[in-house]
């Protein structure tokens, strides 16, 4: 009998009759349980990622990993590439310790290098081709690897920062390369985009350097040597980007071991999460792959659980609606955002009246703060397109919208499964709030005060975790890791999740907003949250500081069937900020601009709505600001002199 087991046997002598022992009990059983799994991780699957992917898939060689535009991909001939590409990379000079820099969209050459990669103990460095040239050339100096793989629709764009850089081979993608006997079953959907287009040949003729993908395999033909470096949990696997929020051009830099894709992968098997088995499932992955919510969230979990990946190059909100036809998934992460844009597709545009999702048994909602405004019209939505009916065989839809949370900087370390309007009873609708996240067991949360001291339960603070997921920290960026990590009143070390937020007696989470580093009188967060409390007429809201002189505008999105007009609902947001805000409300100048649903609003290259196109934005002739003469109300319709006035 372990330690483990004693301390169990002797806990249920304990007689704890009161409720906090009950709860107390249950603290230890369940601290128990989490710290033998982390142990059976640190001895049994201290391996790379390569090797834990496939003892877990090994018995499933037959079954289909990756799904590609058509093309049905077998677990056997998904490790047959990685072990290939690790021999040419292996060819090249590519070894243990290794960085290669990547710049690839969603295809079965990221997975497959991604496996090889980790196969030979090298990592890998996987960038957007939209942050600046300089940075560009940066991270592609800040790699020692001579190779770098290049999509053929980002190769003009980084092309000068390549010249700049040391690296004498240049293996070339195209987005056709893995369609089956190269017909794209989709090309009519794509016209447009020329994504698919193949433009390698072209490029080749430019430079000698560039060699396409089946030369690159052809180098490695004749390989011999030892593959497997006998890496394990701790060893650098992936560099990642945060999403840009703050800095789109030059996003902070991530290092990720492992033991981050492997800790997470084994807390989502069926026996610890108490849900079902992913075995059968087909999930869609189609966030940008430089974001670790990618890499984690969509292809590792999809693969470490032997189901299959869905995998989607063309990353537009616009054709979301398409991807969630052509593959059919039964589980989907994206952004609020594109599933807003989608939902409104299917309820109000005529195109879209027949789609059906009976396969979409998880929608998740990832990235963003998510309130129940939006759920409503997206659980509409899901059940118009009788979402999940396949499953259950009810003439309606049992879905509803999930979350899952976190940042980059943790991985995916909170998780709700059917959120708040899926309960029989939701807790939410007693507090008129969102029903909020729940941690994985084997991470640690807390919401902190401006001293480091921990808030009470419901008290908005700032959250910090800490768990196996969280980043080794940013690359060549000490300044940054410093103020990522938070030391309590007590000296404790966190992580801090750069956001408001809170926690409830329940151990559920709220986020409610990025930390600023202003001097804010009101946080955005506190004038959205009175302005959403009409979820009849109010679909969206994000509040910006747009002046030194505490000047705000509040950027209200209506509902596509709104009961009352825009001048009622803005009128009625604006009386219940100055109720809510109390105080406050006059010690700031707020504006609102609305935004029409065709409009909505601009989105950075992650999917986010970008904040900082609201805050440049600015003060427009399409803000307007209630003012009070006597018992009236009227709108001031312009910003700039002179103002009209409009009565309501």
């Amino acid at each position: 009998m372990n330690f483990f087991d004693n301390i169990k046997k002797l806990s249920k002598n304990i007689k704890l009759k009161t409720k906090k022992g009950i709860m107390l009990k249950k603290n230890i059983e369940k601290k128990i349980k989490v710290e033998d799994i982390l142990s059976d991780i640190e001895l049994y699957h201290n391996v790379s990622w390569y090797k834990e992917l496939y003892n877990r898939n090994k018995n499933n060689l037959e079954d289909i990993a990756l799904s590609y535009r058509g093309n049905k991909i077998t677990y056997e001939e998904m490790f047959s590439n990685m072990r290939a590409y690790a021999k040419s990379l292996k060819t090249l000079g590519v070894g243990k310790d290794s960085e290669i820099p990547i710049c690839l969209s969603n295809t079965p050459e990221i997975v497959y290098l991604l496996g090889a990669a980790s196969l030979i103990g090298a990592k890998v460095n996987i960038f957007s081709k939209n942050y600046i040239e300089d940075y560009i050339t940066e991270i592609i100096n800040g790699c020692d690897s001579k190779v770098i793989f290049v999509e053929d629709n980002a190769y003009e764009k980084i092309s000068n920062a390549i010249k700049q850089s040391k690296i004498q081979k240049i293996v070339m993608i195209s987005l056709r390369d893995s369609l089956k006997n190269n017909v794209n079953p989709y090309e009519m959907l794509d016209k447009t985009s020329n994504l698919f287009t193949n433009k390698v040949g072209t490029y080749k003729k430019t430079n000698e350097n560039i060699i396409n993908i089946k030369e690159f395999v052809e180098l490695g033909k004749n390989y011999s040597e030892e593959l497997d470096a006998q890496t394990g949990l701790d060893t650098d696997f992936a560099i990642t980007y945060t999403s840009g929020s703050t800095n789109e051009a030059r996003p902070k830099a991530i290092i990720h071991p492992a033991r981050s894709f492997i800790t997470i992968a084994r807390f989502h098997d069926k026996d610890l999460n108490g849900g079902f088995s992913m075995k059968n499932f087909t999930s869609l992955a189609h966030i940008p792959t430089y974001s670790n919510t990618n890499l984690i969230s969509c292809i590792s979990d999809t693969l470490m659980q032997g189901a299959t990946l869905a995998i989607e190059p063309n990353y537009d909100k616009d054709f979301f609606i398409y991807s969630l036809i052509m593959y059919k998934p039964n589980y989907v992460a994206a952004t609020k955002s594109f599933w807003v844009n989608a939902s409104k597709k299917i309820l109000y545009d005529e195109r879209y009246q027949n789609v059906k999702f009976k396969n979409l048994l998880l929608a998740f909602s990832c990235g963003e703060v998510f309130e129940m405004n939006e759920e409503k019209l997206i659980n509409k939505a899901l059940r118009k397109a009788k979402a999940g009916v396949n499953f259950t065989h009810t003439p309606f839809s049992v879905v509803r919208m999930s979350e899952a949370a976190g940042d980059c900087e943790h991985g995916s370390i909170l998780f709700t499964l059917f959120r708040s309007l899926g309960n029989i009873k939701p807790s939410n609708v007693k507090y008129n709030r969102a029903e909020g996240l729940k941690p994985f067991d084997f991470v640690e949360v807390s919401v902190l005060d401006t001293k480091g001291r921990k808030c009470p339960p419901d008290t908005m603070g700032i959250l910090v975790a800490n768990s196996p997921c969280t980043m080794k920290g940013y690359k060549n960026n000490p300044e940054a890791t410093k103020q990522f990590l938070v030391t309590d009143s007590l000296g404790k070390t966190w992580g801090s999740l750069n956001v408001y937020g809170s926690i409830d007696e329940n151990g559920k989470v709220r986020i409610k907003g990025r930390v600023t580093n202003e001097d804010e009188k009101v946080h955005p967060y506190e004038i959205s949250d009175a302005i959403l409390k009409d979820t009849k007429n109010i679909l969206s809201c994000e509040v910006v500081k747009v002046e030194d002189d505490d000047t705000y505008v509040a950027h209200v999105e209506m509902q596509p069937n709104a009961r009352k007009s825009v001048e009622y609902t803005i009128y009625s947001a604006d009386e219940r900020c100055k109720a809510i805000l109390e105080d406050k409300y006059n010690e700031i100048d707020l504006y609102y601009r609305v935004r029409n649903n065709e409009e909505s609003y601009p989105l950075t290259g992650s999917g986010k709505r970008d904040v900082r196109a609201l805050k440049k934005e600015g003060l427009t002739q399409k803000c307007v600001k209630p003012m009070y003469i006597k018992d009236d109300c009227y709108f001031l319709e312009e910003y700039e002199p002179p103002k009209t006035k409009k009565k309501i």
